[in-house]
């Protein structure tokens, strides 16, 4: 009876036959078989066109979702693409890092190197760069700047003591005092430093009170769901969540992240200490994740040896000729690709914020 007719006259019909079928079983004291089938038949087409047509909602919200993701991943890749490191360059990075530090760690500061020189022309700028919890320093040696522009504070003296060597290093507590009272800064750069600051707001007005005007910050934090990442607790998170919830605070306690934002929390967070955000963009490549979630026992390993000794052992990699590290090269470099994601992507285990210095910085 339908045949050939569109869902919404299909819809309003089978509603037509309903009202008056209701209408007219009241005058009947004991409605007649047919006039029951009838109603019944008409009631379940009825609900039939209602089920097609929410159905066919659902599938439109959900390709509309799906190409607003794929739009901003191809965004993401493009402008990756548009301004990635050339083969050499990137397989220079590799062998240095990996004779530096454990390979979980090689993996996130790689993706966040290669994030940074994404935006990078973006960014701009060729003034002074502090580096909020500089660490080591072991960053700056890849990058094509000057080390007399570079300017590092971080809380802990051992690893002060090391970036020394590498660019303008002192120790400070950014959250109590303005690093470097003398010098107005052009880029400010915090890798995956602020989450660790207690006293975040007193850490954004300290940084915003050292940047030039129309400054740029650009902050790698992680995301809120970095810990529930992996295949295990994916899994738990279903079937046992107060496990998931508290394997993800074991490791959230253990690396001292005290803010856990999404990006429109940090916008307005942001926004409070006259920072304005311009871009964002998530780390999220699943390749890198799996490797960085593989490698990540053999990595706290390495983080103790260093607590210990002061360097990572991957120090003893330098006698290694470049030749035998070839498989781990391969790996890495086949991991590194791509690692730019929109911010709202769930495979997104960290952001990058990109903002703007705004009004007075006093």
């Amino acid at each position: 009876m339908f045949t050939g007719v569109s869902l919404r006259r299909r819809a309003r019909l089978a509603r037509g036959f309903s009202q008056r079928a209701e209408r007219y079983e009241p005058q009947c004291i004991e409605p007649t078989y047919a006039l029951r089938r009838r109603r019944q038949i008409v009631l379940e087409a009825g609900s039939a066109c209602y089920k097609e047509a929410t159905w066919c909602r659902r599938l439109v919200r959900r390709a509309s979702h799906s190409c607003s993701e794929a739009a901003g991943s191809c965004t993401a890749t493009r402008l990756f693409m548009d301004s990635a490191p050339h083969v050499e360059t990137l397989d220079r990075w590799i062998c240095s890092y990996t004779r530096h530090a454990p390979l979980a760690l090689c993996i996130r500061e790689l993706n966040r190197l290669l994030a940074l020189e994404s935006v990078a022309p973006a960014i701009g700028g060729n003034g002074p760069v502090l580096d909020v919890g500089c660490g080591d320093g072991f960053w700056w040696t890849l990058l094509d700047r000057k080390s007399e522009d570079v300017y590092g504070v971080d809380i802990a003296r051992t690893e002060v003591s090391q970036a020394a060597s590498r660019i303008r290093a002192e120790v400070g507590d950014i959250s109590r005092d303005r690093p470097f009272p003398d010098i107005e800064f052009e880029q400010i750069i915090g890798n995956c430093s602020l989450e660790h600051v207690r006293d975040i707001d007193s850490a954004l007005k300290n940084l915003r009170s050292c940047a030039a005007p129309g400054a740029r910050l650009v902050l790698f934090v992680p995301s809120v769901q970095w810990a529930f990442h992996g295949i295990t607790q994916r899994m738990l998170l279903r079937r046992a969540p107060r496990i998931s919830m508290a394997i993800a605070g074991a490791f959230n306690g253990f690396f001292q992240h005290w803010h856990l934002y999404s990006v429109p929390v940090w916008q307005r967070l942001l926004s409070q200490h006259r920072w304005t955000v311009t871009k964002a963009y998530g780390l999220g490549s699943p390749r890198s994740e799996f490797l960085f979630r593989l490698f990540l026992p053999s990595s706290f390993v390495a983080f103790l040896f260093k607590s210990v000794f002061g360097s990572y052992p991957n120090r003893a990699l330098v006698l290694v000729p470049d030749m035998a590290l070839t498989p781990v090269r391969r790996l890495l470099a086949w991991a590194l690709q791509g690692p730019l994601v929109p911010f709202e992507s769930p495979t997104a285990y960290e952001y990058m914020i990109v903002a703007e210095a705004t009004g007075d910085g006093s």
